[in-house]
C-alpha cells in the first residue's frame, strides 16, 4: 500500500501539490509521501518509505547523513534547514526540513526553483547569502568537519566603506573555490566559510583589494556556531 494512503482524507490535494512532501515521525521514518516526492526522487512510494537507502550526497559529492539523522537534527534544534542534495547520483534537489508537532516535514523542490531568493535568504544589496543562510552553512560545515575529522574556517572581513560590499563580495566569489561560502555578515562585513585555515584567511585578505580588517577562526567541528562566530568577531576587532 502506498504510504500516501496514510493521509487519504486529503489524498487528492496532497498529490496535486507542485512540491514533494514527506511527513517523518520523531525517528525520521517516513509516514506519508505524495506522488510528487516519489517522482522527484525517482523512487516508488515503498522505496521512499525506506530513506536509509536514498544515498544522499551534497553538491560536491560528499555523503550526507541519511534522512532519519537529518530529521532528528532538525527536531533536536527546533529550527528548519535547507540544503541542496543529489539523490542516486543524478537527481539534484532542494531538501527543506521543518520541525512539526508530529515529527519533521520534508519538502522537495527541483533545483530550478529559486528557493534561496523565495525564502529571503539572499542579501538584496550584494546577492550573497545573508546571515541566516551563513549560519546554516556554517553549522553544516561544522557537522561535516566533526564527522570527517577535518577542520572548517570562518573568516570575517570588515570593510572601511559599505559601498564596497558588492565589489568585494563579487571578487571573493570569483576568486575562491566553488565550495566556499561567501556571505554578507553585517553592515560592512563579509564572511567566508571554507577549509584551509590561515591560508584561506590570507587569500581572502588579498582578494578584498582594499585596506580591511580580517579575523578568522578554525574549528574541528566540536564548537558551536555561536562559539565560532563570537571568536571570529573578537579576532576581527582585536
Amino acid at each position: 500500500m502506498s504510504t500516501a494512503h496514510l493521509v487519504s482524507p486529503v489524498s487528492d490535494v496532497w498529490d496535486e501539490l507542485a512540491v514533494g512532501v514527506l511527513l517523518c515521525d520523531a525517528r525520521g521514518g517516513v509516514r506519508a509521501v505524495n506522488g510528487c516526492a516519489a517522482r522527484l526522487l525517482g523512487l516508488t512510494d515503498d522505496e521512499v518509505a525506506r530513506p536509509s537507502g536514498w544515498g544522499l550526497v551534497d553538491d560536491l559529492g560528499s555523503p550526507l547523513p541519511p534522512l532519519p539523522v537529518l530529521a532528528a537534527q532538525v527536531l533536536r534544534t527546533g529550527t528548519a534547514a535547507t540544503l541542496p542534495v543529489v539523490v542516486g547520483g543524478r537527481r539534484r534537489l532542494w531538501l527543506e526540513l521543518y520541525p512539526v508537532p508530529a515529527g519533521a516535514l520534508a519538502v522537495l523542490r527541483p533545483v530550478h526553483t529559486d528557493v534561496l531568493r523565495d525564502k529571503g535568504l539572499l542579501d538584496p544589496v550584494t546577492g550573497l547569502p545573508n546571515r541566516v543562510l551563513l549560519f546554516d552553512r556554517l553549522g553544516q560545515a561544522l557537522r561535516r568537519a566533526r564527522a570527517r575529522g577535518t577542520t572548517v574556517t570562518l573568516v570575517l572581513v570588515e570593510l572601511p566603506d559599505e559601498r564596497r560590499l558588492h565589489e568585494t563580495g563579487a571578487r571573493l566569489v570569483s576568486g575562491l573555490e566553488p565550495d566556499h561560502t561567501v556571505a554578507r555578515y553585517g553592515f560592512g562585513t563579509v564572511a567566508v566559510v571554507a577549509e584551509g585555515g590561515a591560508a584561506v584567511a590570507r587569500r581572502v585578505a588579498g582578494l578584498a583589494a582594499h585596506p580591511v580588517r580580517v579575523g578568522w577562526v578554525t574549528s574541528d567541528g566540536t564548537h558551536s556556531v555561536h562559539d565560532v562566530v563570537t571568536r571570529a568577531e573578537e579576532e576581527v576587532r582585536a
